[in-house]
């Protein structure tokens, strides 16, 4: 089978082949840039939840609704408390991790300086629920929070913005006029799935900041993590039969934190029709472009074919190469496209902060798409091809 032969006919038909091919580009990238832009999201929520990523779940008090792709808490009831943290880990068996939350504001200073950043008041068991670490340092632990201690664990922005350095551990951040020791300082994390910067947080112990801070006795939620995804319905159930229990009523909400945090989600729900949409019909474009490319091809080489047969060449080898030549087509198509969006999807999330993602299942996928199109694409043509008589095509011309 000689594939050479087609190499001149497409040159001598640049804007006909650039025409066939440009529709599987399009489809491939739009594809690949689709799978692409959700990996990376995917990422992005693995990278602020943990290692469980979707399966962080929390309470809230009061009602949360997702109204036009953004998160609102319709009502709020100071009932959720820390003894309600205690008893989900005691009394819940698939329960894994459980962390309350308090979200605090106090004027926060060193040496002069004054720096606005988020304050959370958590337990140590936050550290395990978000995969979050100190890269210097500890992180609060149980000692801490029995104590009320004033400890802090400051985000890597907040080491360098206040201290000039990137392991500040034993020097003393003051929250209002309170001296606050800090005993570690967290690793890079980027921003969440809500777009707040985690390198800019301080947290403390749950108990400081309810009792020595706010003077409140109730927290702002609970995160917990099943003990496996399988779990995940029954954790929810146990939590919500607990709280309803010792509440009464329902005044709080259990919901995905992925589902309460992430205000782009049906943004990104959107975008994934739309490209799934433009796939199909860049895709469908692309594989007419080939078939028409290729039937003109079989009228325009029938010499070809013809000299082909009468010396020796099989049905097979001809319907071989025509096959070959669509599938050729298609997938050089599809190779542009790939490595545009790859490019793409590379430097968004690269520039996003969510960590660099190649999005190879994206790629692959698209690739076989475009070889499997090109392949149906062709099979028509090739079937054309060798239906002709060599005989009277040579003697017509």
């Amino acid at each position: 089978m000689r594939l050479r032969s087609i190499v001149p006919y497409f040159k001598e038909n640049k804007k006909r082949t650039l025409l066939s091919i440009t529709g599987i580009a399009i489809g491939v990238f739009s594809l690949t840039l689709m799978m692409g832009i959700t990996g990376a999201m995917k990422q992005r929520v693995l990278k602020a939840l943990g290692k469980m990523g979707a399966y962080v779940v929390v309470v809230i008090p009061g009602e949360v609704k997702n109204l036009g792709g953004r998160t609102v808490q319709l009502s709020f009831y100071p009932t959720l408390t820390l003894k309600d943290a205690e008893l989900i880990k005691e009394k819940c068996p698939n329960v894994l991790y459980v962390s309350p939350y308090k979200k605090v504001s106090p004027n926060i200073h060193y040496g002069g300086k004054y720096l606005k950043a988020d304050v959370y008041g958590v337990s140590p068991e936050y550290e395990k629920i978000t995969d979050f670490h100190p890269v210097c340092g500890r992180f609060i632990t149980e000692e801490d929070v029995k104590s009320i201690a004033q400890k802090a664990v400051i985000g890597y922005k907040v080491a360098v913005e206040l201290f000039n350095e990137e392991c500040p551990v034993g020097k003393t951040v003051y929250l209002y006029n309170a001296p606050y020791k800090v005993v570690g300082v967290m690793e890079k994390r980027g921003t969440d799935l809500s777009g707040e910067d985690l390198d800019n947080r301080i947290f403390i112990p749950i108990t400081s900041a309810v009792k020595r801070i706010s003077n409140v006795d109730y927290v702002d939620g609970i995160y917990f993590l099943p003990v496996s995804p399988e779990k995940l319905k029954e954790a929810e159930e146990e939590v919500k039969s607990l709280l309803l229990k010792r509440h009464g009523k329902k005044d709080f909400t259990v919901s995905r934190y992925e589902d309460v945090a992430n205000t782009q989600k049906q943004a990104m729900e959107i975008f994934t029709r739309l490209s799934i949409v433009v796939s199909s019909i860049a895709f469908g474009v692309g594989a007419l472009g080939i078939l028409a490319v290729m039937i003109l091809s079989v009228y325009e080489r029938l010499v070809e074919i013809g000299i082909r047969r009468a010396f020796g060449a099989r049905k097979s080898d001809i319907f071989i190469q025509f096959l070959t030549e669509a599938s050729l087509l298609s997938f050089t198509g599809g190779f542009l496209g790939a490595f545009i969006s790859s490019a793409i999807v590379v430097a968004i999330s690269s520039l996003s902060g969510w960590g660099t993602y190649f999005p190879v299942k994206g790629l692959a996928v698209s690739l076989i798409l475009s070889v499997l199109i090109g392949i149906i694409s062709g099979v028509y043509p090739a079937l054309r091809a060798v239906s002709f008589n060599p005989r009277e095509i040579l003697k017509e011309e």
